[in-house]
């Protein structure tokens, strides 16, 4: 009777500590990311991004440095197909910055910085451009058609850093063009974009 009574006892503590650590761990790790789309376990954060400056040159020599800015928004602001805003009030979450050099084969060295203004954080991503994402082949914008405009393909770039809210971010940031008419070309960052994050393991 003792042994059931103990049980019982300690059935109930066991229950009322989950009680008090699940606004602990709603605060850790919350259903929803601020600015993009989230998941508790492997956090990811997903932002639509346009380029504002003047599109990369083709004919750029190798070695020739560039700077890009942009600005960034929820995912989905974006209109897949043409680059145009699927809302008349766009709202921006955030400044893009990409810095870097012109590599080989159309590719770029890229250096790109995400300041996310309504969480006071930023996200750091380097790597070469033109890496495939296993899976993430060109598809068509439009449902129902088989033709351009198409999204992608998907590349990979490195996350090596954040800041503030993101403050020790790593992981892999992966790249998707929109509006592309040939994607068989090097995406070069001359149109909008989408860009998730995909966290990787703590340190």
């Amino acid at each position: 009777m003792k042994s059931a009574k103990s049980n019982t006892s300690r059935k109930r503590l066991l229950q009322a500590a989950a009680m008090l650590m699940m606004p602990v761990a709603l605060t850790i790790f919350p259903s929803t990311a601020p600015t993009g789309n989230a998941q508790s376990s492997g956090i990811e954060f997903i932002f639509d991004v346009l380029p504002d400056t003047p599109p990369l040159s083709t004919s750029l020599t190798t070695g020739t440095t560039f700077y890009l800015q942009g600005k960034v928004y929820p995912f989905r602001t974006l209109n897949q197909a043409d680059c145009t805003f699927n809302t008349s009030t766009p709202r921006q979450v955030g400044t893009w910055r990409a810095w870097g050099q012109v590599a080989d084969d159309g590719r770029l060295v890229v250096n790109q910085s995400l300041k996310i203004d309504n969480v006071g954080g930023m996200i750091e991503i380097q790597g070469t451009t033109g890496v495939p994402l296993a899976g993430g082949d060109a598809t068509p914008a439009i449902a129902g058609t088989r033709g351009a405009p198409f999204t992608g393909p998907s590349e990979v770039l490195a996350v090596t850093g954040g800041v503030g809210a993101y403050r020790a971010l790593n992981g892999e940031a992966q790249v998707r063009g929109y509006c592309v008419q040939d994607p068989t070309i090097a995406f070069r960052y001359d149109r909008g974009f989408c860009l998730g994050i995909v966290e990787g393991k703590r340190k």
